[in-house]
């Protein structure tokens, strides 16, 4: 008989080996739930991998369990690239764990609806574990945040369509450049990020010239879709701000997009608008500097690019800060993306200045599920994990940045901070929907490489982004509909019940307004669609 090969003997006794080790850790595993059913046990999911996070929450909830000994809160964190997945099945065979982390995107409001507990009366309440802090405790839970939870378009935390906080957020996160500074120094001669967005490209073509001269393959900026959007979300906003404020049906210094899309179809701009062609001229002027096949890449290979000392500059947002400083072996800045300056000959025309981030909202919010064993302990425990103390070790540990009022941002992160002066944001042609965000992924490797062209991309792109806009403004329209459906019944609820004074007047009142705003903007969709029925 034929002996088998070592090399599978040595294969299969690792196989076994490690399914012994498995089950045994199972069986000696000591579950405190299962063993005394007293304990509650609470247990919160998300997807932020990152260095720096899971230890600081591990922190917190070890702090939460020493004060309430009969608690056990156990951490659940998912890859991102598992997440939906993963989310999805829970919350439909009704295992989802007690809070999860939201995000618009990942949690549309049908969703929300059916899975998750309103928490809105919670948040207008104090919160007890910042009582021993004189200017909070006369402040309810929503009022501590820095920005209070400013019920607006685009958060994670609330539903504009069904009017009600879902999440509590944890942190803040702004988009930075990260930079190697020794290859600058090398580069440049001296250490210092650049001031302008001419002097951005300039050191990106030095960056280049550098690593011609030395024979070293190191690329200016690492390269991932990801990690680009994040440069041209900022270019594409900063190049139009003034024809933003034009299509501003409102004058509220905010176009929306019902608006943009309005305005898009009326022909009152488009990708061929001097200001949008601008927009993408900006990304043509660094494209080209971007390293081959980047759009095939993701934000880890990017990464890995920057660590590795494979490329000088990479634009991420400030989760990632963690995990870059602890993981570099070489010096590391970090500086916002410059602005034009209005003078700029051939970017300066339709722009009004540095944009503000005042706007940036909370992040990390985490919802009560539905399913919940223990609701109470799990919104207690929410309370904790964003009171002030908390907060602010959340914030030193994971190097984010906070987001109640009083907590000092951490020295490391003061970069991070948002700048609150400066204007409003234009168009960025990404944002307008799902589809529109496809075609831009799909073509804009048009905008980089030696043959990088604007025009290019406006010629491959046109045509579907009329297809997308008029189909997201018909499809926002229907969903209009069935909002003003939906929520009439809850109006004349709340006035028949609640209407009066607290929350029940504020419900009211928001909801009021909010009805008389979704009406005007489905009549002005469907005006738009019926007089201009495009091609």
């Amino acid at each position: 008989m034929k002996r088998p090969p070592l090399t599978t003997v040595v294969v299969l006794l690792l196989l076994i080996g490690t399914y012994l080790y498995s089950a045994g850790r199972l069986v000696l595993r000591r579950g405190p739930a299962v063993v005394d059913p007293s304990i509650e046990v609470i247990r919160y999911a998300h997807w932020q991998i990152e260095p720096g996070v899971r230890e600081a929450f591990n922190e917190i909830a070890a702090d939460y369990m020493a004060l309430h000994p009969k608690v056990r809160v156990e951490q659940m964190d998912i890859p991102g690239r598992a997440w939906k997945q993963w989310l999805r099945t829970g919350l439909i065979g009704g295992t989802a764990p007690d809070l999860v982390e939201l995000a618009s995107y990942e949690n549309p409001d049908d969703m929300l609806a059916r899975y998750f507990t309103p928490i809105t009366s919670y948040l207008e309440q104090p919160n007890p574990y910042n009582a021993d802090e004189p200017d909070l405790r006369g402040l309810s839970w929503r009022q501590s945040y820095t920005a209070e939870l400013v019920p607006v378009e685009g958060v994670h935390y609330f539903s504009t369509n069904l009017l009600e906080y879902y999440g509590a957020p944890s942190a803040m996160v702004t988009v930075r450049m990260f930079y190697n500074r020794r290859l600058i120094q090398e580069a440049i001669g001296e250490d210092r990020p650049p001031r302008t967005y001419d002097e951005f490209v300039a050191l990106c073509a030095a960056l280049q010239r550098h690593a011609d001269v030395t024979h070293e393959f190191v690329a200016p900026l690492a390269g991932s879709w990801f990690n680009v959007t994040q440069i041209t979300d900022g270019l594409f906003s900063a190049a139009s701000q003034r024809v933003a404020l034009t299509l501003d049906i409102s004058h509220d210094l905010e176009m929306s997009k019902v608006e943009g899309l309005v305005n898009y179809a009326r022909g009152r701009w488009s990708l061929t608008t001097p200001a949008i062609r601008t927009g993408l001229q900006t990304v043509e002027a660094f494209g080209r500097y971007l390293p081959p096949g980047w759009s095939q890449l993701n934000r880890e290979d990017a990464m890995m690019q920057f660590l590795q000392g494979r490329a000088a500059m990479l634009a991420t947002g400030t989760w990632d800060a963690g995990g870059i400083l602890s993981q570099a072996d070489f010096p590391v800045g970090a500086f916002k993306m410059p602005a034009f300056r209005r003078d700029d000959p051939k970017y300066g025309r339709w722009t009004l200045g540095p944009m503000s981030e005042a706007n940036t909202f909370a992040g990390v919010p985490f919802g009560l599920t539905r399913t919940s064993r223990h609701p109470e302990r799990a919104i207690d425990f929410l309370r904790f994990l964003t009171s002030r103390k908390s907060n602010a070790k959340f914030s030193r540990i994971s190097t984010w940045l906070p987001v109640i009022k009083g907590v000092p941002v951490p020295k490391v992160s003061e970069s991070f901070r948002p700048v609150e002066e400066g204007y409003v944001g234009g168009v960025n042609i990404r944002f307008f929907s799902g589809e529109a965000n496809q075609v831009v992924l799909q073509y804009l490797y048009l905008l980089s490489g030696n043959a990088a062209s604007a025009d290019a991309f406006i010629a491959q792109t046109r045509g579907p982004f009329d297809r997308a806009f008029r189909g997201e403004l018909d499809r926002l329209a229907r969903v209009s509909r069935e909002t003003l459906r939906q929520k009439d019944s809850v109006l004349a609820g709340l006035y028949q019940l609640e209407v009066g004074t607290g929350l029940g007047r504020a419900k009211f009142d928001r909801l009021a307004a909010n009805q008389l705003t979704v009406e005007a903007e489905r009549l002005r969709s469907l005006r738009t669609l019926a007089d201009y029925p495009g091609k």
